[in-house]
């Protein structure tokens, strides 16, 4: 028997889909099962395990992008961490396609890291163990791709026939079980009511998915997920025919891409035409016609979305709403200039042009440099002394807040045995835990400024000399590209990100249309 030798040994755990499905029937967790025939294997040959690396459950094991266990463990592999990796098979490494096989194969090569399975120790640089590993992944490849197409060739099946092939009921709907094989549709009673009133307010009242998101969002009605109501959840609605009775194959065919040597998915929207519509054996919740009226009004207001990874917007990424905190995006319009708006239904901060906001960015960018300047010239000739007293005297507020907190916190602790001990009455307790819990917040809040404060002056003073020299070649060379991408990256390397906030509407007011506020926050670099 091979001998292992001495030194650092690691373990990766992967559910399969067989695993799950066994699981779903009652069988015994298979982590469970398989750490006990690794926790063997290591008494077999005298080693100990410093390290589980152990997939979520829900990890697909056809792509390494989407393993972030393996992702980890590669790179550790790599870095020749492991004298062993043990796996109760090498299946369990990688069933992607040959690119994620050979990228599987090399790390351990060349890193001279073995392989450990109860049946067999593989050493990489024995080139039969190397050619029987090769041939035990393609293997596994070959049972995947056929695993693959019978599940999908079932779920086309299902769909001609009628029945839901989705693990997930669509909002309106509750899965049932059909006699025999499948399962079909059935109308949610509180759902069901949800999706009429949406068809009807777009089709017969007129309104714009955005309103009716925001009514939603006002009438406290739930979501399928309890989160809030958006634009683009009313437009998935309304494009889906299964509530018009059909079941739909092929409307976001997955697409495969490689980028960087990574395999990316995307499932873009076919267009209609190349949709295979079935009627399905569910209860339609709106009529064709409805369905039909609605798709023609979509697509009477549908802006066609630039290409993926194609960037329109310059500032995209940059700004963030002052009122919400979510990310600003581009609003392209058929008639009038893009404006940028915040996307969030109910936030109440009114769009703006987005050519006025990229120029009152770039305005507020000259004035920040202007001041920064001016205080850089004022304090260089005093450069030792400044720099250290001003990051000692932060580092001491930081201090001083952290032991507050510290203290806070143990006075909270403390609370409950003053409670039993009878010295506070369960009033008393409960004013003085809301009280303390409120003096806690403040406490965090006043350690994170503070943190913050002392992180980005230590950063100024050691990138004076290099970001005036940077804002200035930003500013000098933006107008000189009409490309957005690259007006972008250049924003990007001296801006962290933007606050826009603005309140006063009406697109035909002269005074409101420049009536916003918008804070900057500069890259200071490492």
């Amino acid at each position: 028997m091979f001998k292992l030798p001495s030194g650092e040994y690691a373990a990766y755990l992967r559910k399969s889909r067989v695993d799950l499905e066994a699981e779903a029937r009652g069988e015994e967790d298979t982590y469970k099962r398989h750490m006990q025939i690794l926790l063997e294997l290591t008494k077999r040959h005298g080693i100990t395990l410093s390290k589980i690396y152990k997939e979520k459950p829900a990890t697909s094991g056809e792509r390494i992008s989407e393993r972030p266990q393996m992702i980890q463990l590669l790179e550790d592999v790599e870095n020749e961490m492991w004298t062993g990796i043990l796996v109760v098979e090498v299946e369990r490494l990688a069933r992607g396609d040959t690119m994620d096989q050979g990228i599987v194969a090399q790390a351990f090569k060349y890193s001279d890291t073995l392989i450990v399975t109860p049946m067999r120790i593989y050493d990489p640089q024995n080139p039969d163990d190397e050619e029987y590993f090769e041939f035990g992944l393609f293997m596994s490849r070959r049972e995947f791709k056929t695993t693959t197409r019978r599940l999908q060739g079932g779920r086309a099946d299902a769909v001609k026939d009628g029945r839901y092939a989705g693990s997930k009921p669509p909002y309106g709907y509750d899965r049932k079980k059909l006699p025999g094989k499948g399962y079909t549709l059935v109308p949610n009673p509180d759902q069901a009511p949800i999706i009429k009133m949406i068809f009807d307010m777009y089709v017969r009242e007129g309104k714009g998915t955005g309103l009716i998101a925001r009514r939603l969002n006002e009438l406290a009605v739930p979501t399928a997920r309890n989160s809030i109501w958006t634009l683009q959840t009313i437009n998935g609605m309304i494009r889906n025919p299964v509530y018009m009775g059909k079941i739909a194959w092929n409307r976001r065919p997955t697409k495969r891409r490689r980028k960087d040597g990574i395999l990316q998915l995307s499932r873009p929207r076919a267009d209609r035409k190349d949709w295979l519509l079935y009627q399905g054996r569910h209860e339609a919740i709106v009529d064709e016609k409805t369905w039909e009226k609605a798709q023609e009004i979509l697509e009477s207001k549908d802006i066609t979305p630039a290409p993926t990874g194609i960037i329109t917007n310059p500032l995209a990424g940059l700004i963030r709403c002052d009122i919400c905190g979510r990310s600003m995006v581009r609003r392209p319009y058929h008639n009038r200039p893009a404006a940028i708006m915040c996307a969030t239904s109910l936030c109440k901060n009114v769009s703006s042009e987005l050519d006025l906001v990229e120029d009152r960015l770039l305005e507020g960018l000259r004035i920040w440099l202007k001041d920064y300047k001016a205080q850089w010239m004022e304090k260089k000739p005093r450069e030792t002394a400044p720099k250290e007293d001003m990051l000692e005297a932060k580092l001491n507020i930081l201090k001083s807040a952290e032991k507050l907190l510290t203290e806070l916190i143990n006075q909270k602790d403390n609370l409950h045995d003053l409670l039993e001990r009878k010295i506070y009455s369960i009033d008393e307790y409960m004013e003085r835990s809301q009280i303390l819990s409120s003096r806690i917040q403040e406490a965090k809040m006043a350690v994170k400024t503070s943190k913050m404060e002392y992180e980005i002056e230590e950063k100024r003073e050691n990138a004076k000399v290099e970001i005036i020299p940077n804002v200035e070649y930003v500013l000098d060379v933006y107008r000189k590209t009409n490309d957005p991408k690259k007006q972008n990256e250049l924003l990007k390397t001296v801006l962290e990100y933007a606050t826009y906030r603005k309140e006063v509407g009406g697109r035909w007011n002269p005074d409101a249309i420049q009536q916003f506020t918008l804070k900057l926050y500069p890259k200071l670099p490492n």
